[in-house]
């Protein structure tokens, strides 16, 4: 199990959540995306380390010298150990920094559920963009700016990964769809969406379980997924044959 997290935390760093730029930090290190400065999985401080003494309120003043020094409006401070995480939380809590807790889940056996893959097809990136930017502008803290760099991220992302973009249509819209990014023997399965009015009837299902296939076949001996830890696809993953093996925690202000 430690050799699956420390790959994923390897493709964290190199591929999904890689930057341009890094800075160095007594903490870790910054990183920094200049095409991108509302993304915050490209803009962060990644906490490897905690000397004796330091706390949220240090790492908050380094995110304020390596982000605020980069002229970005957001501060994200992330962090891959859990325990580390755990730590901290009420301390950035204290700070009044919002915190989101996610969980890396792998498929590590057979799904327990099945779907019909046939309804899935491959699409393109740009075929996804009008139903993810009006998921995303549905958020409060959505915009169409910040779903124009989130759209543009996946772009940059190619340079890196191989990327292929999987859909459910009805009617001719695409409803339902998922990502999949494939690098150092690893398949990440990202974005997977349904649009409110057609969940219920197991197109997320579908697109993830066709996305991990593909995966496979594209030589991934690991493939994994990111889940919110506080809401229910979680549940769906694991009956999709994901299990949780690490926790990501990120700390950030908005700005």
């Amino acid at each position: 199990m430690a050799d699956v997290l420390e790959r994923i935390h390897r493709f964290e760093r190199e591929i999904e959540m890689a930057g341009s730029q890094t800075v160095e930090s007594p903490f870790g290190v910054g990183v920094l995306e200049p095409t991108l400065p509302r993304r915050h999985d490209s803009n962060y401080l990644l906490v490897e380390q905690l000397p004796l003494g330091a706390g949220a309120q240090e790492l908050a003043e380094e995110a304020e010298r390596i982000l605020g020094g980069a002229g970005l409006e957001h501060r994200a401070v992330m962090c891959f150990d859990a325990r580390l995480g755990e730590k901290l939380e009420p301390q950035f809590k204290e700070l009044g920094w919002n915190v989101r807790r996610h969980i890396w889940m792998a498929q590590l056996r057979e799904p327990e559920k099945s779907a019909d893959l046939s309804i899935v097809e491959e699409v393109a990136e740009a075929d996804l963009r009008p139903g993810r930017t009006a998921e995303i502008i549905r958020y409060p803290w959505g915009s169409a700016a910040v779903a124009q760099q989130l759209m543009e991220a996946k772009v940059l992302l190619a340079e890196r990964a191989t990327t292929r973009f999987f859909g459910v249509r009805v009617d001719g819209e695409i409803v339902s769809w998922s990502d999949l990014y494939v690098a150092q023997g690893v398949g990440q399965v990202e974005d997977v969406a349904t649009k409110e009015a057609h969940r219920g009837h197991g197109y997320a299902t579908a697109v993830v379980l066709r996305a991990a296939r593909e995966a496979r076949a594209e030589g991934a001996d690991l493939v994994f997924l990111v889940a919110d830890g506080d809401d229910w696809p979680k549940e769906l993953y694991r009956k999709l044959g994901f299990d949780t093996v690490g926790r990501l925690t990120k700390f950030f202000l908005t700005g």
